[in-house]
């Protein structure tokens, strides 16, 4: 998923933050009338509310609490596991090998809304999961995220190509996935198109969650601003350049976990064990895009969660000489703190169809050469990184770890060699290269300087351009870029969803919207698509990463590790980066 998540340090340095409280109400107190309220932020503008028409994180915070998929990841367990959500048990695998059963939950209800008899919201049921399937598969309606099914059910990429034939007249109910079938009222039976062992992380995804079609069809162009699922609150109020209030569903299926990894119990995690989800009543959610006022109001009392930037982290913590890292002084007494890895990449991307830099390996090379991402995450993030030699995080099967992969160390001379290589000795007749950003902070404006700096020794000149999300995603999705900040989170927890990065038929408006194209990658990206996780499977990454390294249609700047703080009175905490925005666990004492 494409992150915001500068947003480099966006993602680091503002994840959760509140919104401005009365005298009377802050982070530490409850409201008046003894409701629950979660004060936190968003730090850009979603793209879409429609769960089908998203791929960003800054929707997917939203998609996340107002929707549900059908499968999920545990919240407590580690390493990363799926689990059922609106499923009564994982699916079934039957005898043929292929084919799936799931079985749904009959407790399970949309939100409350006038799309329905009423204005109260029914029961989910197998015609529901299969109109959501219908949806996500659409080519008029899902133009970002088909990538991740695509291939895996029998029948669904011939409904797709007749969705773009159709258009928006496409019917539903006269055409069919061969694949999926309703069995019952409570089951629905999917057949894959051959044994995958990826097959059922796409069902996690938030994309793939449960609409209604009474919504859909009432709201028209507008569903995307009038959110209808299952999740576990509902929108209350929508602005999107404003706050968001959310709300606790009083019907939500879901429960707090009984069971986590040992330790979790002593750590007062399993004090909530079993009680009916959402344990807060009400999450507040401005948009700001400054990471300071958020600090401030932290400090005051009057947020919850945060993350830090560097100048906060400076201030306010320290990394000793084992690696671990430590509150200072007063605030070691105030306030709690967190660790753990992101399953993310940073790095920036080159438009391979651009005439300067995508038709010059040598200036491309010579680029990464000049780079120090080391000095990068020392000055810039105070050492709460890791370098990375492959496009894969450290904390993912399939990563450097077992490949063995390795990237460019900053070398000047070297550098300027491959610039003279390229046409441009010490970058005379180069003209100036334009980096996009999509964000106008702080934070973005002083990597740009960084590597601006780096790129400087060698005679590179190159200017930034700071914009909105929404104007930085219009830009690279339509190719008019040089070289753009990039970053992507798991969609799942499989090196595949990374390397899929760099495939050629996932060109833009695809994840690929660098628009690399190489046959030789792609012919070992398909044949280790759906291999298990080995020696054999090791060996292809390995090639594709050499690749990479050959070709350089990225420069893979490093992998962020989520430090953060939160208050005394926030229970439930356990940072997990494939539920990052943990709305419905997290309890206010």
């Amino acid at each position: 998923m494409r992150f915001l998540r500068g947003q480099l340090a966006l993602a680091l340095a503002a994840v959760i933050g509140v919104a401005a409280c009365t005298k009377k109400e802050t982070a530490t107190t409850k409201s008046e009338d003894g409701r629950k309220i979660l004060y936190h932020l968003r730090t850009s503008a979603e793209r879409s509310l429609d769960p089908m028409q998203q791929f960003d994180q800054a929707s997917h915070q939203m998609v996340q609490n107002l929707y549900d998929a059908l499968l999920k990841y545990s919240y407590l367990k580690r390493p990363y596991q799926m689990e059922p959500n609106l499923l009564t048990e994982m699916p079934v695998k039957q005898k043929d090998g292929v084919t799936y059963l799931f079985k749904l939950r009959n407790d399970v209800y949309f939100h409350d809304n006038e799309a329905f008899p009423g204005g109260k919201g029914r029961q989910m049921k197998a015609d529901d999961v299969i109109y959501s399937i219908k949806r996500f598969a659409d080519a008029n309606v899902n133009t970002l995220s088909y990538v991740l099914i695509e291939g895996y059910v029998e029948g669904m990429d011939e409904f797709r190509e007749a969705t773009r034939k159709a258009g928006d007249k496409t019917d539903y109910s006269k055409l069919d996935i061969a694949g999926v079938k309703k069995v019952d009222d409570f089951t629905v039976s999917v057949k894959f198109t051959f044994d995958n062992p990826l097959a059922l992380y796409p069902f996690a995804f938030g994309g793939l969650s449960i609409v209604p079609k009474e919504a859909v069809e009432k709201y028209g162009q507008d569903f995307p601003k009038n959110p209808v699922g299952t999740g576990p609150f509902y929108m209350k109020t929508y602005s999107r350049r404003g706050k968001h209030v959310l709300v606790k569903h009083p019907r939500y299926h879901g429960r707090y976990p009984t069971e986590g990894d040992p330790g979790d119990k002593e750590a007062g995690l399993l004090a909530d064990a079993g009680k009916q989800l959402p344990l807060i009543d009400e999450v507040h959610l401005p948009l700001i895009e400054e990471t300071q006022p958020a600090m401030l109001k932290f400090k005051k009392g009057q947020l919850h969660w945060i993350a830090m930037n560097k100048d906060e982290f400076s201030n306010m913590a320290y990394k000793d000489k084992d690696g671990k890292f430590h509150l200072t002084g007063e605030w070691d007494k105030k306030f709690k703190m967190y660790t753990e890895p992101y399953v993310s990449t940073f790095y920036m991307k080159f438009n391979m169809e651009d005439k300067l830099v995508g038709s010059n390996k040598a200036l491309r090379q010579a680029i990464a050469l000049a780079m120090n991402p080391e000095g990068f995450i020392d000055l810039m993030h105070n050492g709460r990184g890791l370098t990375v030699n492959s496009i894969v995080p450290v904390t993912i099967n399939g990563s450097e770890k077992v490949t063995g992969a390795t990237w460019y160390k900053q070398n000047l001379e070297l550098a300027k060699q491959k610039l003279k290589e390229a046409g441009y000795p010490e970058g005379k007749g180069l003209p100036p290269i334009t980096v996009e950003y999509r964000s106008t902070n702080k934070d973005s404006r002083q990597q740009f300087e960084y590597f601006r700096a780096d790129w400087a020794k060698i005679g590179i000149k190159v200017n930034g351009n700071f914009q909105t999300f929404s104007n930085f995603l219009k830009r690279t999705e339509s190719g008019n870029f040089q070289i753009a900040d990039a970053g992507w989170g798991a969609d799942y927890p499989d090196a595949e969803n990374f390397y899929q990065l760099l495939y050629s038929k996932n060109k833009a408006p695809g994840p690929n919207d660098g628009n690399f194209n190489n046959p030789k990658y792609d012919a070992l990206y398909e044949k280790s698509r759906f291999m298990p996780n080995g020696p054999e499977r090791f060996e292809l990454f390995k090639q594709m990463n050499d690749i990479i390294k050959e070709e350089v249609p990225v420069l893979l700047v490093f992998n962020p590790l989520s430090f953060g703080l939160y208050q005394p009175n926030v229970a439930n905490m356990k940072r997990n980066m494939m539920v990052e925005f943990p709305y419905k666990y997290l309890n206010l004492k």
